[in-house]
């Protein structure tokens, strides 16, 4: 592939993101490791493994696996584009700066709004689905006293917003020690299928392609890319990254990589602990059982154990992760004006966004208590499979963006090659638009089956989009100068 002429233009803007002015900035210092942990915290791994993955192989049949492979190559098309923009518009505000400079501010004010709606309803619903099972542990496992659920939860938006009151470094390092730990019990598992065989013996036709197209492939794929979730949120992690210009692509790139080759493996051998005749009738049988039956019956009791506790930290790590993630869009919109400035202020000594942090757990709060009479299990299902749409849909237009980004400034950008701003983008669109429709047409199945439920999530989603663009078009008619803001695209 050739590249385009003159190599000698790598610092485009270079000025675009910076603020000018003498307030506390945020503060950090997240490597590639930290930063990729950080961000894969959010797809909380252990809980996908045993919540989603039996789904896949339900929906997918013996080739779920598959499904992963397609996912993992869908999201590294779109990392492409989306990491060498980066180069080239230095802001932290991810979804929100880039399709404010890729197409137009009002559709990025509206992209900043799905964002926050979509990470909210994800991390309200895991805040819900970590009420569940750390009351299950302490009164199953630990003989513990009875409480109700929402005391758990309203338990882990009071932690969590301390470590996001304090500077991300902290975050960082919880995260990371949590992620290592459920990665290993998984890889424990994976280890002793692999030495096993299982009961029909190690096979390949989990990767033969008649295998995954047994299946309602769609569907498969689709819960498959929503487990990887949470690895684009690198680029709002810019401004506390270390050399954010290569962290921040090594970083998005390294998670999905890992989180791919993490999610093909386990797909495949828990394929394999059932054997490729009986595993898709399990699944569909006893999906949220299939993968701690498996674990008890390769590894043993202290290990489906040791899962029940590392099920609970997993989804503190992915509401913490939720929270930093959540708390730097609403920084951003402080920064810039387009919600109330006091969102943009930074803690003088630990650097981080806190009024912005501080509001979000005020809503985390409000949003246990307004769903503590309800049933929690259903909730947290809606919750966060209706959160995975608008994420998607900005993955989408984000490329969309990267391609027009890229058409607009031929002429000033001459170091990047035709794969990086043009084929692999279009190849993203194509294959994020494609997970965007069956995204929407299985919106029902996506939010529990209950299509009343499924119906007034659409309306709330498009809702918040519609008064994005109607914000930001107000902004332009009565306060230019915010408006001339939105997607740090100028700062006075």
């Amino acid at each position: 592939m050739s590249k385009r002429s003159a190599p000698d233009n790598t610092r485009s803007a270079p000025e675009l993101g910076a603020r000018e002015d003498a307030s506390p900035q945020l503060k950090g210092r997240m490597g590639v490791i930290e930063l990729a942990l950080t961000v894969l915290a959010f797809a909380a791994p252990l809980a996908s493994v045993v919540g989603v993955l039996p789904l896949v192989i339900n929906f997918g049949g013996v080739g779920a696996p598959l499904a992963f492979v397609a996912a993992t190559v869908m999201l590294l098309l779109f990392s492409v584009g989306y990491t060498t923009m980066s180069r080239y518009l230095p802001n932290p505000g991810a979804f929100y700066a880039y399709i404010s400079a890729g197409l137009n501010r009002a559709l990025g004010l509206a992209a900043s709004f799905l964002a926050i709606l979509g990470y909210l309803m994800i991390g309200l619903g895991i805040t819900l689905f970590f009420g569940i099972v750390a009351q299950d542990l302490v009164v199953t496992t630990l003989h513990g006293p009875t409480l109700s659920w929402w005391w758990y939860s309203l338990a882990l938006v009071v932690i969590v917003g301390v470590f996001g009151y304090f500077r991300i470094d902290l975050s960082a390092r919880v995260l990371s020690v949590v992620m290592v730990l459920e990665i290993a019990i998984v890889l424990i598992f994976d280890m002793a299928v692999a030495g096993n065989g299982g009961p029909e013996g190690r096979s390949l036709t989990p990767f033969a392609w008649g295998s995954l197209s047994e299946g309602a492939v769609g569907v498969a794929v689709l819960f498959a890319v929503i487990t990887f979730l949470g690895f684009e949120a690198t680029a709002i992690f810019r401004e506390e990254s270390k050399d954010p210009r290569r962290t921040i692509p090594r970083a998005t790139y390294l998670s999905v990589v890992f989180i791919g080759v993490f999610y093909i493996l386990t797909t495949w051998l828990l394929v394999l602990a059932y054997g490729t005749s009986n595993a898709p009738n399990v699944a569909a049988a006893n999906a949220p059982g299939m993968f701690t039956d498996a674990v008890g019956n390769f590894v043993g009791t202290w290990a489906r154990d040791v899962i029940s506790v590392l099920v609970v930290t997993s989804a503190f790590a992915a509401v913490l992760s939720c929270q930093n993630i959540i708390a730097r869009y609403g920084y951003s919109l402080g920064v810039d004006k387009a919600l109330p400035a006091a969102l943009g202020r930074v803690h003088p000594r630990h650097g981080s966004p806190y009024v912005s942090s501080l509001a979000l757990s005020g809503i985390f709060l409000a949003g246990v208590l307004g769903f503590s009479g309800s049933d929690p299990t259903v909730s947290y299902a809606w919750l966060a499979g209706a959160g995975g749409f608008p994420l998607l849909m900005l993955m989408f237009l984000t490329s969309v963006a990267v391609l027009v980004f890229f058409r607009k400034s031929r002429t000033k950008i001459k170091d990047s090659t035709y794969w990086h701003t043009l084929i692999a983008p279009t190849l993203a669109v194509l294959g994020l638009g494609t997970a965007l429709y069956f995204s929407l047409s299985n919106f029902v199945l996506l939010t529990g089956g209950d299509r009343g439920i499924a119906v007034a999530l659409q309306v709330v989603i498009w809702a918040v989009f519609l008064a994005g663009i109607a914000l930001a078009l107000v902004y332009r008619s009565t306060r230019p100068e915010v408006y001339s803001r939105i997607g740090r695209q100028t700062i006075n």
